[in-house]
């Protein structure tokens, strides 16, 4: 099976394709940055199997960009009262300048 490496802002995800006992695609993945190894393999769950190694590489990869955006891109909450209480702060910031 052929490693896989995607750069995601700094990181770098790695996925490695392989067959489990039953036939089916997984995806081992390392989460990096720079040198620093921040998760070393995916655990390993019995959901989901894919049926190819294209559909395992996509789930790493994806994965993997979700682990980074939960763990390091922190987002301003989505929520309207969230954005209200910045858009108040702009205009009072902007009146008050």
């Amino acid at each position: 099976m052929q490693t896989h490496t995607v750069s995601y802002g700094e990181f770098e995800i790695v996925v490695r394709p392989e067959r489990n006992a039953r036939g089916a695609w997984i995806a081992d993945v390392s989460v990096s940055r720079g040198a620093q190894t921040i998760v070393d393999t995916r655990p390993s769950t019995v959901q989901p199997e894919w049926l190819n190694e294209e559909e395992a590489i996509r789930d790493g990869i994806e994965w993997g960009r979700r682990f980074i955006d939960r763990e390091f891109n922190t987002h301003e909450s989505g929520s309207w009262v969230a954005a209200r209480s910045r858009a108040e702060r702009w205009f009072r910031d902007a009146e008050e300048s």
